[in-house]
């Protein structure tokens, strides 16, 4: 442990050092360096500027909600509402709760929704509120969920990462042909794909989902609704993380389920309601609230950092491939722009299939500005491995990492990676071909 501490300690050192040379934009993010250990791996608060004070707005919320009345009492109970807003008992839906709700319904053209702890418990809840046997899913879909659906023993039915209309329907035929009630199959879409960002026939599958009478859920959180809105395209349910670019900052743990038709909102209700699901702390919603207001400015400077990163990255000798959608030469590329116009924070390199893992383990570990970290979408620039697992489409050969482009300035990010890929620069590429 003690050994830990002190690499630690030197490499807190060596990010300090890095920050003197750095822009004053890319200071207030980083500044002061807090050493992981002592903080819990917790981001330093200062670097959220102002958006820090949003953190103790409205602060309403607690576990006993209060009536002048039994009668007020009992029908808030029957119901689960509050005359006032929010629930009846604890905080599954605070006032706070309630209004970034209505905002998230209004911005998605819903008819309403619900938040949850996080972006997973909005899968989960969605998933559990309708209690299908089986889920049509794409093959690069967000593991946890892989997970969530092995524990509830959900069957998994994969289509291809990049699906065309065909590849779909033909999984689709073959799952009706096991499933015929409509209530035991559910259609899934996550687009673009976790760490590999393939993008199928959007729409294509939402025909063939409504042919066959079959709900569709789709996994916004890569777009937000900024970039793209499902429930005007036929999507019946959409699930974010809103722990990403609404709240922007990663201090904002919760996901929001929006849906189009009443009666599902409804289901979705009663299932968050029995299951205390939508336990999200009052300033959370407060922080949220405020922040989707600028969801579209900072998601636009994301993607325009990742752009110039990825112009880096394909110069390298040490990268065979990026994984972006937003790049010309991407498959995915006429979808992408049909569906979406305009990239965000994320994408993938493939480094050479001969580098062994330990060359690009140190490349990652002289990172200064790139913290290792799951999740995405906030302030800070982050870097992780890309642990695909496929069943039924094929991975490029070679290490793969996927980045996430914060709010620093991309000059200082460069600078940053220059510096870190001097280690993997000796090497003779042209020889371990």
């Amino acid at each position: 442990m003690a050994d830990k501490i002190l690499e630690t300690s030197s490499k807190c050192e060596a990010r300090r050092a890095f920050l003197t040379f750095c822009s004053p934009k890319t200071r207030l993010l980083h500044d002061p360096v807090s050493d992981p250990y002592e903080v819990s791996g917790h981001p330093n608060p200062s670097g959220l500027g102002e958006a820090s004070s949003f953190s103790q707005k409205g602060s309403w919320g607690q576990s006993s909600v209060l009536f002048p009345l039994f009668e007020t009492y009992r029908a808030a109970d029957e119901c689960g509402r509050a005359p006032y807003g929010g629930a009846e008992y604890g905080i599954p839906l605070t006032p706070e709760a309630d209004a970034v709700c209505k905002k998230i319904a209004l911005l998605h053209k819903g008819q309403g929704a619900v938040i949850c702890s996080s972006g997973l418990a909005a899968i989960a809840t969605t998933v559990d509120a309708f209690s299908p046997k089986a889920v049509l899913i794409p093959d690069n879909v967000y593991g946890p969920m892989i997970r969530f659906l092995n524990r509830r023993r959900i069957r998994q039915i994969r289509y291809p990462a990049g699906a065309s209309a065909d590849e779909f329907r033909a999984v689709l035929v073959r799952a009706r042909s096991e499933y015929a009630k409509r209530e035991d199959l559910l259609v899934y879409i996550e687009a673009p794909g976790s760490g590999t960002f393939e993008i199928p026939d959007i729409d294509g599958i939402i025909a063939s989902a409504k042919e066959a009478e079959l709900r569709i859920v789709m996994d916004n959180t890569w777009a937000s609704h900024i970039r793209f809105q499902p429930l005007e395209r036929g999507v019946d349910i959409v699930v974010q993380a809103t722990t990403k670019y609404e709240g922007g900052y990663g201090d904002t743990p919760s996901g929001v389920v929006i849906a189009k038709h009443s009666q599902d909102l409804q289901i979705i209700a009663d299932e968050l309601r029995a299951t205390g699901n939508g336990a999200v702390a009052p300033t959370t919603c407060a922080r949220l609230y405020h922040r989707i207001d600028s969801t579209e400015e900072r998601l636009n400077q994301h993607a325009d950092t990742a752009g110039r990163l990825i112009e880096w990255f394909l110069k390298q000798p040490f990268v065979t491939a990026v994984l972006s959608p937003t790049l010309e030469t991407s498959p995915y590329y006429e979808r992408f722009q049909r569906y979406f116009g305009k990239g965000n924070s994320l994408f993938s390199v493939v480094f050479h299939p001969g580098l062994a893992a330990k060359n690009i383990e140190a490349f990652v570990d002289e990172l200064n500005l790139f913290w290792v970290a799951e999740s995405w979408g906030g302030h800070l620039s982050l870097v992780l491995p890309v642990h695909a697992k496929r069943e039924v489409t094929t991975l490029p050969k070679g290490y793969i990492l996927r980045f996430h482009a914060g709010l620093e300035d991309y000059q200082d990010l460069l600078r940053d990676l220059n510096e870190a890929a001097e280690c993997l620069q000796a090497i003779d590429y042209q020889r371990i071909s």
